[in-house]
């Protein structure tokens, strides 16, 4: 039996707790992460428990919010789009908080940053209120409504890159806000103008929108917000030094939030433009694969771990970008699947990436070398990650990039001839460009002759181990049995392609 207003509740709780983690943490120190992780895990569990449901029934609720200018509710939706990703999202964000138990305390030390009681307050305070926003815009029914929400996890998420990041942490934090606001401006417009054009602002009244001329650009609007949010090739100035001078655990959530919340938020409102973008998808798809293949060969040039990691991730999260404007219901499913496959993989590499700086003091690839015995989990995790972005079994990246990829061939064969080379070399040539960088690091970091220097390095803290083990043990179990995540989204693919 479902608990009434329970969206309301998954919603409003932990913004209600944010002033006592905060209270707390000014008195329990680093403590308080305990307290944000198991927030983090209970709703995990809730939604975990809520995604076999999502393959037969919705839940839906809504309340009065603004009556008095325009008529404006406040809806929230758990169906089989939102469900799924909420819960690897909150996942990912729960045990990047139990890596950060030992991390924040070794970057608190590096001496740039006061160590106090109130830092590590202030950190799992945004950390939890970051979480939330996204997953309320997740659930949001409303283009206004949804908006809000990815606006405060923009500012929530510039806190964290500008009190915790490395070196010119205010350059690159203010780089990221601007960036990211230019994004949201275009959104805005985008948001607005359709809102116009249907009279209302509920996401499922753009159902009617495709018979409006000006729909064309206003959702190429939306489009190219979502783009500068996923990076695509030409929006990417925040991403590089953003991800790359961020603390670990905050890189990781800035991964899977990038990936997860733009594909769902193109997968929940681009459908319905199908009609006005269909002929400009293919340039679409072009620029997706150009971004692809862009950051793939920049990938391949790294010695910096977080930087291999920063333009891996802006490389495969341009997959989701091409699956979903195939506009085919294998190429948007694949899309969907991938982005969670993915968002839990690179937050598993950027985790990684710290759990090497973490041991070696060192993000430079050329100093490391021989760690395979020194660091057995995290060789493990490297490979799960991996094998995850590379679409190997058993991981869960090789159902969902499999059908992302059938779904670009079935759009290629039956259009024009651009789309179907867009799908052959997404299908080959980007691949061994993946695969080029993904053996290539692996070699370099935990092959070949041992540094003197490292000899004496200890494993992982306990937590941080865990953490790891946690997210690559996610990734194979999904791999195993996809299923459980790929049903209930197949329905919602269903629905919108009748």
């Amino acid at each position: 039996m479902m608990v009434n207003n329970l969206l309301l509740l998954v919603v409003l709780i932990p913004f209600m707790l944010s002033p006592i983690v905060y209270l707390l943490g000014k008195s329990l120190g680093k403590k308080v992460s305990w307290v944000v992780f198991s927030i983090f895990l209970c709703i995990t569990a809730l939604f975990a428990v809520l995604i076999p449901n999502m393959q037969h029934e919705v839940l839906y609720e809504e309340y009065n919010w603004v009556t008095s200018i325009i008529n404006l509710n406040f809806g929230l939706l758990a169906d089989g789009l939102s469900v799924p990703m909420v819960f690897t999202y909150l996942f990912v964000f729960a045990f990047t908080v139990l890596f950060s138990t030992s991390y924040l305390e070794r970057r608190l030390n590096a001496g740039d940053i006061e160590n106090n009681n109130d830092q590590y307050a202030k950190f799992y305070t945004f950390f939890l209120l970051y979480a939330t926003s996204v997953a309320a815009s997740m659930l949001a029914t409303n283009l206004i409504e949804f908006y809000l929400f990815y606006e405060m996890a923009l500012v929530f998420s510039w806190l964290l890159v500008l009190l915790y990041g490395y070196g010119d942490r205010k350059r690159n934090s203010l780089l990221y806000f601007l960036w990211t606001q230019f994004g949201g401006a275009i959104l805005l417009v985008g948001i607005l103008g359709s809102s116009t054009i249907i009279g209302s602002f509920n996401i499922a009244d753009l159902a009617h929108i495709s018979t409006n001329a000006n729909a064309f650009w206003f959702g190429l609007a939306i489009v190219f917000g979502i783009f500068v949010k996923i990076g695509a090739l030409g929006l990417h100035g925040w991403m590089p030094d953003t991800y790359a001078e961020s603390p670990a655990p905050v890189s990781a959530i800035l991964g899977a939030t990038s990936v997860m919340l733009s594909t769902y938020s193109l997968a929940r409102i681009i459908p319905y433009f199908n009609e006005v973008l269909y002929d400009v998808s293919g340039w679409l798809m072009l620029w997706a694969l150009l971004t692809i293949l862009y950051a793939g060969i920049m990938a391949l040039y790294q010695k910096d771990t977080k930087r291999l990691v920063a333009y891996l991730s802006m490389s495969q999260m341009n997959y989701c970008v091409l699956g979903v404007f195939t506009f085919v219901s294998y190429g948007v499913l694949g899309s969907i699947s991938y982005s969670i496959s993915h968002g839990i993989a690179i937050a598993l590499l950027f985790l990684v990436s710290g759990s090497l700086e973490y041991s070696t003091n060192t993000r430079d690839m050329n100093k490391m070398g021989g760690l395979a015995e020194k660091l057995p989990i995290v060789i493990l995790a490297t490979l799960a990650g991996f094998l995850t972005i590379g679409g190997v079994p058993p991981a869960v990246g090789f159902k969902s990039k499999f059908i992302l990829l059938s779904g670009a061939f079935i759009r290629g064969f039956d259009s024009t001839s651009l789309e179907l080379i867009i799908a052959i070399l997404a299908g080959s040539l980007a691949t061994l460009i993946t695969l080029g960088y993904e053996f290539r690091t692996i070699w370099r970091v935990f092959y070949g002759k041992l540094n003197l220097d490292l000899k004496s390095i200890n494993n992982l803290p306990t937590y941080m181990a865990i953490a790891l083990i946690s997210l690559g043990a996610l990734s194979i179990a999904l791999g195993i049995w996809p299923a459980y995540i790929t049903d209930p989204i197949e329905i919602f693919i269903e629905h919108i392609f009748h």
